[in-house]
């Protein structure tokens, strides 16, 4: 199912919602789509099992796994693939077993706020999530660019079903953090999505939509040939025999509808 672009044929990118909220899809389909170039084809979906909402260690894992089996399960040629959740569940494995870009929304955006800033800071939308993403910093080796994570207090889908109320944390808990030092701030939910430019200009400050970050980058990347290395790190793993594999290879929700 992966390929490497080649120019003179359209690209094909595959964006991943890796929760179970069909509202938050859509959501990071209009990002999308009104981010991609014309020439480009995107499929925006998500996992036929899993939470619909991602708010600990545990969500992640079972993401994780509802990621692998879309994946695995997927026939059509795609040029890259977008992890959109902040949390990046399966990102490793995602990139262990495609040989085209893959990238996630949180290492994507954190990557290009150095470009623009000392420091940046990750609006959050819950407490539980703070030592979530500080452990993410950590683990991208970025803690001493990182100015705090701040949370907003409220749920993922709460802040996706009451917009402005999250706008209106958003602007005062942002000032806090630039209050602490950060020059960049990054919408840390991809339920966040389309709200960066009111939070920006009241604030003064840049202010990353992750979703579209993301995915200007990804198809950057895969205009330009970019790929991941299969050296070390993302090496495809061996192949190995897996005890009950169609659990993971087959669309069972369909053949055997619960």
């Amino acid at each position: 199912m992966w390929k490497k672009h080649v120019g003179e044929k359209p690209m094909n990118l595959l964006i991943v919602n890796p929760n179970t909220s069909d509202a938050m899809t859509e959501d990071i389909r209009r990002t999308v789509e009104q981010a991609k170039s014309p020439d480009v084809s995107v499929t925006v979906t998500g996992p036929d099992f899993g939470p619909e909402a991602l708010e600990s260690f545990y969500d992640y894992t079972l993401a994780a796994f509802g990621l692998c089996r879309l994946l695995e399960q997927k026939t059509e040629q795609y040029d890259g693939v977008l992890i959109a959740c902040y949390g990046d569940p399966g990102l490793y494995a995602a990139k262990e077993i495609c040989d085209c870009p893959v990238i996630g929304i949180a290492e994507a955006s954190i990557s290009v706020s150095l470009l623009l800033g000392s420091r940046f800071s990750i609006l959050t939308a819950s407490e539980k999530a703070v030592p979530m993403m500080e452990n993410m910093v950590t683990q991208y080796g970025m803690q001493s660019r990182c100015a705090g994570v701040f949370p907003i207090s409220m749920s993922v889908l709460d802040a996706e079903a009451n917009r402005d109320e999250m706008v209106k944390r958003l602007i005062a808990t942002g000032q806090r953090a630039v209050d602490a030092g950060a020059e960049v701030l990054i919408l840390g939910c991809a339920g966040m999505t389309g709200f960066s430019g009111p939070v920006s200009r009241t604030l003064g400050v840049p202010v990353m939509d992750p979703v579209e970050t993301a995915y200007r980058t990804l198809e950057m990347m895969c205009r330009g040939n970019i790929g991941l290395s299969k050296k070390g790190l993302y090496k495809t793993p061996d192949k190995k025999n897996l005890k009950n594999e169609p659990l993971l290879t087959k669309n069972l929700f369909k053949e055997n509808p619960l």
